[in-house]
């Protein structure tokens, strides 16, 4: 592993210890997921400032709001990122409410319009609504029984693209229908892994190759990928560029260093999550030393960076990282 590598694992591991600190009461695999977004964002967490943040959502929210729900954390970890949190939080809240006439009222709507809403001209948050709506029916006709409240966020980036409402949804099902047998399977956590790749430019055939190359790189080096909630996050790596065996080595070499760290032994954070941790460790890395490439080979540059920062925190909140987040929420009609 390489010296720039190594001290992101550092800076990660410092991160997720500070958010402990400061949230010692909250969701535990939400620690390591915001630690990856300031990592990412090359940012040092700072528990007064993370508390000033925490103050200020409490402040602008009722305590029954769903700003303050399973995401809450993630909320205060992309405030404390902005140089203007008040003013990143109004602008959420507004998003939010336009969202609102479209969809029933959600604790993960506030994730998609916090992490959105200055990406979408204020003037066009009501016809961004629409199109989110729009895509997320798509979703709901496509599969019924698997599109939940989560979907929302998906539903929400992917309409920052301009491409057509169908030709996202045909994207995403594409996709789908390609991984849905070896060795995925049929489910959640499949459309979740279509959905992301329809993020990024290319046929679903070669976005669904490239994404099972790396389940079989990762396999053949002795990481058996999770296919349950971690797997939506192995769509990042597929989106990075790089060469399939060298990305499975540097996974594996992330993987084997957090091996060795504290909060992930016996009693700690589980193989499957670890692995998770050095695929979105990794993904990010390779996304700093390539952000031009990857904005060529993006939907857009917007959506690119996007990717990178927050895929992760997406795909594990929206789909239930721990015992109890999913079952928090119902079916959306």
């Amino acid at each position: 592993m390489d010296q720039a590598l190594h001290s992101r694992c550092e800076r990660f591991l410092a991160n997720r210890d500070t958010l402990r600190k400061a949230f010692p009461w909250e969701n535990p695999y939400l620690h390591a997921v915001c630690a990856g977004i300031l990592t990412q964002k090359n940012q040092t967490a700072e528990v007064d400032r993370l508390h000033d943040c925490r103050d200020l959502l409490r402040a602008r929210t009722g305590f029954f709001s769903n700003f303050r729900g399973i995401a809450q954390e993630a909320m205060i970890t992309l405030l404390s990122l902005e140089p203007a949190p008040q003013e990143k939080l109004d602008q959420g809240l507004r998003l939010y409410d336009a969202l609102k006439d479209h969809f029933r009222p959600s604790q993960y709507l506030p994730l998609a319009a916090l992490l959105l809403a200055d990406q979408v001209e204020e003037r066009q948050y009501g016809a961004f609504a629409a199109r989110t709506r729009a895509i997320y029916n798509g979703m709901k006709e496509a599969h019924c029984f698997l599109t939940g409240v989560e979907d929302s966020v998906f539903a929400a980036l992917l309409a920052l693209s301009p491409r057509p409402v169908e030709e996202l949804i045909a994207e995403t099902e594409a996709c789908y229908d390609r991984l849905k047998h070896r060795p995925f399977g049929t489910g959640q956590f499949t459309q979740t892994l279509s959905h992301v790749l329809a993020l990024g430019e290319g046929s679903a055939q070669e976005k669904c190759d490239r994404t099972l190359a790396l389940y079989d790189a990762l396999k053949d080096r002795g990481r058996k990928y999770s296919t349950g909630h971690e797997l939506g996050t192995l769509g990042l790596l597929t989106l990075v560029p790089g060469e399939v065996e060298a990305l499975a080595e540097e996974v594996v070499e992330v993987d084997h260093f957090l091996s060795q760290q504290k909060g992930y032994g016996l009693m700690g954070v589980g193989k499957a999550q670890r692995l998770m941790h050095g695929v979105m460790l990794t993904a990010g890395y390779i996304l700093d030393q390539n952000q031009a490439v990857l904005g060529a080979a993006a939907v857009s540059t917007t959506v690119s960076l996007i990717v990178a920062q927050e895929v992760a925190l997406f795909t594990v909140v929206a789909a239930g990282s721990a015992a109890g987040i999913a079952a928090s929420s119902t079916g959306q009609e």
